[in-house]
Formats: structure tokens, C-alpha cells, sequence
């Protein structure tokens, strides 16, 4: 059973549900897995991010969690009928104390036009 306050509290939506999961990579003694969830927007990507370190990994916590997100967005006082310039990506990524590797992943992402995603590669 978890030991957190998550597994006690209703909610109207269902948590997060990753779209695909890599199979384990192993180097020099560490155990490396990727999970990618759909996230339209900063808020919905923290909380994949949140819903797999204190719910899904609360248990036995990760040494770290490495993100990295890319969602597109309307600009402020645009209605996305005006074409491309209506839009901007944002984009955002944490090392969780791992060095450069939230960069790779969003290089990654950018290089493969990923959008709306959410990253998440477990150590």
C-alpha cells in the first residue's frame, strides 16, 4: 500500500495514463526508463510529472526523475484563426540533479517536432 495521502483522495478526473513506456536500459549499474504522457499545457505536464515521483514511485522513490515538456499555446489575445504566428511552444526541463540530461531529452523532442508531451526518464 502506498505511504502517502494520495491513495486516500477523490478525484473527478483520472490520474495521468502514459502514452508509452521504454523498455529498461541498463549502464554502469543503473536501471534507465522513459514513460511519455500527453500534457496540453505546463500545468497538466507538472502533473504527470508530480503523479509519478509522489504517487506511482512513492514507494520506492527514483534517484532521479528527468523531464522535460513541449506544449503548444495560443498567444495572449490571438484566436489561432490567423495562421502560425497565432501560436508559441513553450517548453521547460529538469535534470533533477543528473547533468545536461533534461536538455538531451528536450533537444530530443524539438529535433522530433514532439508537442504536447510530457518526458519522463527514470534512474
Amino acid at each position: 500500500m502506498s505511504k502517502n495521502l494520495d491513495s486516500f483522495i477523490v478525484q473527478s478526473r483520472p490520474p495521468p495514463e502514459p502514452i508509452a513506456k521504454s523498455q529498461e536500459i541498463r549502464d554502469r549499474g543503473s536501471i534507465f526508463f522513459a514513460s511519455i504522457y500527453s500534457a496540453k499545457n505546463s500545468v497538466e505536464a507538472q502533473a504527470c510529472i508530480r503523479h509519478q515521483k509522489q504517487v506511482l514511485h512513492a514507494a520506492k522513490p527514483a534517484t532521479h526523475e528527468i523531464t522535460a515538456w513541449r506544449c503548444m499555446s495560443l498567444k495572449p489575445g490571438k484566436s489561432g484563426l490567423g495562421g502560425p504566428d497565432d501560436f508559441t511552444v513553450r517548453s521547460a526541463n529538469d535534470d533533477d540533479g543528473e547533468k545536461n540530461g533534461s536538455r538531451k531529452i528536450l533537444k530530443v523532442m524539438e529535433n522530433s517536432a514532439v508537442l504536447d508531451a510530457v518526458v519522463i526518464v527514470t534512474r
